[in-house]
């Protein structure tokens, strides 16, 4: 790989590493990651926000064009895309998901990177694996046995969105935030979308919890220090209920990238989520917050 970032980046690399198909190395005294992109669709977009990002002081990793000027360089049939880092490497922390999510984004209706439609996204993603597991047949019996349940969690979350959801600012997000995950994927472009404001810090606060982190009093705080207003509860609840946690995970085991045994680390945990929702549901509840019957226990 050194000599192909030297031919394609007139670049000296040294103290390269390598993990999988992501490369690392210093050049020049600044250290560079050279990692596969898989959003080649998106990826001339993706570089435009990075630019004004970086224009107005945030340290996303700065994409490197090569020495043919373009953005995406193909090296053994990989598209790589090369990358400057401009923060040092560290565990992330709440507060440094907070600090980027509080970017306020003005862009166009069908700008590519948008995902604030979650009814439509969540209900092709639902019929999809539906369809999937119907023609799986018997191969992989823990995931018929459970699919059904989070269906039905993730159809809560769908229709307390489309009820509740009329309109709101959009902001810098990310595909996925991740508890214990390094801050070089925090400021990683090719992880940025377009979102409303809860899709972070709710993605964190499900990892935190199948990671074994009791991260209730984070979450009070903060819905204490942002004082929603109710469509932004609402907003807050209903990605609480998608459950990705668990649809992020069928879809690696159905890629083989795991074993289906490691479905059990989510199902065995049911009751202790369920707990975990309802405790959230009375944090938010007053008189114009929707009712749910099921969460609505003690």
């Amino acid at each position: 790989m050194k000599n192909a970032i030297s031919y394609y980046y007139n670049m000296n690399p040294t103290d390269i590493h390598q993990t999988g198909k992501i490369f690392k190395f210093v050049h020049d005294n600044n250290f560079y990651l050279l990692m596969p992109c898989e959003r080649i669709d998106e990826i001339n977009t993706i570089y435009e926000l990075s630019y004004e990002l970086n224009r107005r002081g945030v340290p996303i990793h700065q994409i490197i064009l090569n020495s043919s000027n373009q953005i995406i360089t193909l090296i053994s049939d990989i598209s790589y895309v090369l990358m400057k880092v401009l923060v040092s490497d560290r565990k992330l922390t709440l507060n440094d998901i907070l600090s980027i999510n509080n970017l306020v984004i003005d862009i166009k209706d069908n700008y590519p990177l948008r995902r604030d439609n979650w009814f439509k996204l969540w209900c092709e993603k639902i019929d999809y694996f539906e369809y999937q597991v119907n023609q799986m047949g018997k191969k992989y019996p823990l995931i018929r046995e459970s699919f059904s349940y989070y269906v039905g969690l993730a159809e809560n979350g769908i229709c307390l969105f489309r009820d509740g959801h009329k309109s709101g600012k959009i902001f810098i997000s990310h595909r996925r935030i991740f508890y214990n995950e390094s801050i070089l994927e925090l400021y990683n472009p090719l992880n940025l979308v377009i979102d409303l404001q809860v899709r972070d810090v709710c993605e964190y606060f499900k990892s935190c919890f199948f990671n074994g982190i009791d991260v209730f009093e984070n979450v009070k705080q903060y819905l204490y220090l942002n004082n929603f207003d109710n469509e932004n509860k609402i907003l807050f609840l209903s990605r609480m209920l998608f459950p990705s946690y668990y649809f992020d995970l069928y879809e690696k085991i159905i890629a083989g990238e795991v074993l289906e045994e490691e479905i059990k680390k989510i199902t065995k945990r049911v009751d202790d989520y369920e707990l975990f929702l309802r405790k959230i549901y009375f944090l938010l509840k007053d008189e114009k917050f929707p009712f749910i019957d099921w969460l609505n226990k003690n």
